[in-house]
C-alpha cells in the first residue's frame, strides 16, 4: 500500500479522524443556531425518507456555517428542519450518528459527481477535463458541503458509516475521502500511461487537487474579484502539469 494514502487527509484538508472530539474551531463567524428557525411542518405517513433528507440537509448547513460541530446540537438541527427533537430519533440513533451520516452524505454526493464525470468518456483527457469541471461545479453550487469536506475540520469517527461498496477505500484505509480522491488518481494515471510518462500518479493527483482547491477556495472567498474564466484556469493546469496529449 502506498504509505502516502495514510496522510492524504492532511494533504487535501480532509480531517475525519477516529475521534468524536472537536479539536479545531475555524475562524468562520459564529452562527446562532437558534435564529435558524423554520416553520414546524407535519410529515405525512410514508414521508420518512423525506424527513431524513431534510435533517441531513439541516445538519450540513449548520456545520458549514459554524465550521465545526460545536454548537450544532440535535435541537438546532431539528429546529432548522422544522420538526420536534424527538422526530430525529426515528432516523438516527443519537446526535453523533446524525452528524456522522451528514458528513457521509457530503462524501457520497461529491464521489458520485466525480465518478460520473470520470466515466463520461473513454478518452482519458476528456474524462479528466470533465472531472475538473465537475469538481469546480460541486464547489460552487454546494459551497456548504465543499467547506465541510475540504475547508473546515470536522472530527468524527466515520468507520461505521454506511458508504456505497464502490467507495470502499483501497487496502483497508479507513478514510472515506480516499475513495473520492482515488477517482482523480486513476484519471491521472490513465493520462500518464497514454503519454508514456513515468511520474507517480498519486503525486501528480495531489498537485491537481491542491491546484483546483486553491482556485475554488479563492473564488469562494473573493467572488467579486476579476478572476480569469475557469475554463482557462483548467487549461493552464493541464498544460503546466503536462497532462495534455503529447
Amino acid at each position: 500500500m502506498n504509505t502516502c494514502y495514510v496522510n492524504i487527509c492532511y494533504l487535501t484538508c480532509v480531517h475525519l479522524r477516529l475521534s468524536t472530539a472537536t479539536l479545531v474551531t475555524m475562524a468562520t463567524p459564529s452562527i446562532d443556531s437558534g435564529h435558524a428557525t423554520a416553520e414546524r411542518r407535519r410529515y405525512a405517513r410514508g414521508e420518512g425518507d423525506r424527513l431524513r433528507t431534510d435533517l441531513l440537509d439541516a445538519a450540513i448547513e449548520l456545520m458549514a456555517q459554524h465550521g465545526t460541530i460545536d454548537g450544532v446540537s440535535l435541537r438546532a438541527v431539528a429546529r432548522r428542519a422544522g420538526v420536534s427533537p424527538t422526530a430525529v430519533y426515528r432516523h438516527f440513533d443519537d446526535h453523533l450518528d446524525l452528524l456522522r451520516e451528514s458528513v457521509a452524505e457530503c462524501w457520497r454526493h461529491f464521489y458520485e459527481i466525480m465518478a460520473a464525470a470520470a466515466e463520461s468518456s473513454d478518452n482519458p483527457f476528456d474524462a479528466f477535463r470533465a472531472a475538473g469541471d465537475a469538481y469546480v461545479r460541486f464547489a460552487m453550487e454546494h459551497q456548504g458541503q465543499y467547506r465541510i469536506l475540504f475547508s473546515n475540520r470536522i472530527h468524527l469517527d466515520m468507520t461505521d458509516v454506511g458508504l456505497p461498496d464502490s467507495m470502499s477505500p483501497p487496502d483497508g484505509v479507513s478514510d472515506a475521502g480516499i475513495s473520492a480522491f482515488q477517482v482523480l488518481v486513476e484519471l491521472v494515471e490513465a493520462i500518464l500511461v497514454r503519454n508514456g510518462d513515468d511520474r507517480d500518479a498519486f503525486f501528480v493527483a495531489v498537485q491537481v487537487h491542491t491546484w483546483i482547491h486553491g482556485m475554488v477556495d479563492l473564488m469562494g472567498c473573493h467572488p467579486d474579484a476579476q478572476w480569469p474564466a475557469i475554463e482557462s484556469l483548467l487549461d493552464g493546469l493541464s498544460t503546466a502539469l503536462a497532462l495534455d496529449p503529447t
